[in-house]
Parts: structure tokens; C-alpha cells; sequence
């Protein structure tokens, strides 16, 4: 994509000061949803929209799910990306909450891609239109805490949606541009501390390494397990526990996604 100074001057400012290279990559990956709606991934948006006229929301998520997978796919494709899950990586269904380090804007299609679950999103997503009809088609939540109003209204829906399905969730709470573990939000991990919901906690390695080469990466995946809140005192414990499992799986996948990718480089 050519350099557009302007262009590049507003992706920075967008992606926190990173590298234009980047931004570009970011907005490359993007703006590629629209023509795979028009083509590869348009059968799926047919399914899903008939389904949804139907009133059939198990199948309308599923075709919107399977047609974000094919996005997810051509990202990895154009990046020349190798994706591996170093264990059984099996997010359940129904019930759980799953928690996954947040890195960056490409770490969305990976997620789509290896966990092929809807996400509990904030309020921001409201202000782009497509994709905030896209992320509510494929069954993902949206939790407004703007006001404590909105608060209860988002656990009234969470918990009802839970019966049906399980969300993605970033407890770090920001994209955070680096491979290090940040401090988790109290606000999820309460929430599923006071509503017992259990947490499946899944790590990923790699993510940051397109901030500063766009293509070539290795991206990896390890399933740390599930921690049932029920067994902790508080949820300052559960938080804590969180913490501390998520930085020692991430030192242990980023040594295995490492050793991968050095041994695809040598291939």
C-alpha cells in the first residue's frame, strides 16, 4: 500500500503511536471484509441473514461465525501467517466466560479463528455500525458500563446469553501493543466471581511481532484450563490467580512459539 502521509499521520494517532507500516497492515486487513462478503464468505452471509428472518439464532450465529472464519483465513493467508495451538485448544460452548490476552487491532481474526466464539465487547463497538452489526450477528455481547443503568442491563443480558453461549473476554481491558501480561480489570473478573461463572483461560504469543514486521509471523495458542470461581474466597484472590497463571503460561507459550518459528525460518 502506497505511503500516504496524511493517511499514515491519522493510522498512528489510531494505533497508539505505532509503526505506519503497521496502521497500514491494520487497515489493509480491514477493509478487506467488504469484497469477501461480496465473494468467498457471501454464502455465509446469506445463511445468516436467512436465519436470522427465520428466527433461528443457534444457526444464525453459527453462519456468521463460519463466515468471519473465512476472513480470519485470508488474514493468515496475506500475512503468510503460521497459526498453531501447542495443546488441545477447546473453548466450551455454553456458560463459561473465556478469558485471552488483548494485544492488538490483529489479534481479532486469530481469536475468530482459533477459539470460533462471539465476544463480549464494550460500548465502543457501537460507534462503527458494520461492525457492531457484524460482532451482534455472529452472537456477541455488548457490555455498556457507562452508566448504572447500562451496567445492569449488560449483566441482565450477559447472564441470560451465557445459557446459549460462551464470550470471549479480554480482562486486560485495552489493547496493550506488547507480549507482556498487563494488570487485569477488576470489573469481568468480579462479575464472574459475584455470578459464578466459570473461566476458561486460553494465551496467545506472536501478536505484537506485526507492529514491527507485517509479514512471516508465528502466532501461538496454549489452554491454561478453567478456574471455577466458586473456589476462591474473593474475587481479589481469583483475580490474582488470574494474573499470575496467564504471565506463567505466557512465558512458557512465548519460548515454544519462539522455537517454532525459529525451525520454520530454518525449514
Amino acid at each position: 500500500m502506497a505511503k500516504i502521509p496524511i493517511l499514515d499521520d491519522i493510522l498512528v494517532e489510531a494505533t497508539n503511536g505505532q509503526n505506519p507500516k503497521y496502521g497500514r497492515l491494520v487497515m489493509r486487513v480491514y477493509l478487506r471484509v467488504l469484497p469477501l462478503i461480496l465473494t468467498k464468505a457471501s454464502p455465509f452471509l446469506f445463511k445468516g441473514v436467512w436465519q436470522a428472518i427465520r428466527g433461528e439464532k443457534g444457526k444464525r450465529k453459527y453462519y456468521f461465525l463460519e463466515g468471519t472464519k473465512v476472513w480470519a483465513e485470508d488474514v493468515k493467508r496475506i500475512t503468510r501467517s503460521e497459526v498453531m495451538a501447542f495443546n488441545e485448544v477447546k473453548a466450551p460452548e455454553i456458560g463459561h466466560m473465556i478469558f485471552l490476552n488483548h494485544v492488538n487491532e490483529m489479534d481479532f481474526p486469530f481469536d475468530c479463528l482459533v477459539l470460533k466464539r462471539p465476544f463480549l465487547a464494550n460500548q465502543v463497538i457501537k460507534k462503527t455500525l458494520f461492525a457492531y452489526w457484524w460482532m451482534k450477528a455472529m452472537g456477541s455481547e455488548v457490555f455498556d458500563n457507562s452508566k448504572a443503568m447500562t451496567v445492569a442491563v449488560s449483566v441482565k443480558n450477559l447472564l441470560s446469553a451465557l445459557k446459549d453461549s460462551s464470550f470471549i473476554v479480554y480482562p486486560e481491558g485495552r489493547n496493550t501493543y506488547t507480549e507482556e501480561i498487563q494488570p487485569l480489570k477488576k470489573g469481568m473478573i468480579k462479575l464472574a466471581y459475584d455470578h459464578k461463572i466459570p473461566i476458561y483461560l486460553v494465551l496467545k504469543s506472536g501478536i505484537a511481532s506485526y507492529q514491527f514486521q507485517q509479514k512471516g509471523n508465528t502466532i501461538g495458542y496454549w489452554a491454561v484450563g478453567i478456574f471455577e470461581p466458586s473456589q476462591f474466597e474473593n474475587y481479589e484472590v481469583l483475580q490474582v490467580t488470574l494474573f499470575q497463571a496467564m504471565k506463567n503460561a505466557k512465558a512458557h507459550l512465548d519460548g515454544l512459539t519462539q522455537e517454532f518459528h525459529e525451525k520454520r525460518k530454518a525449514a
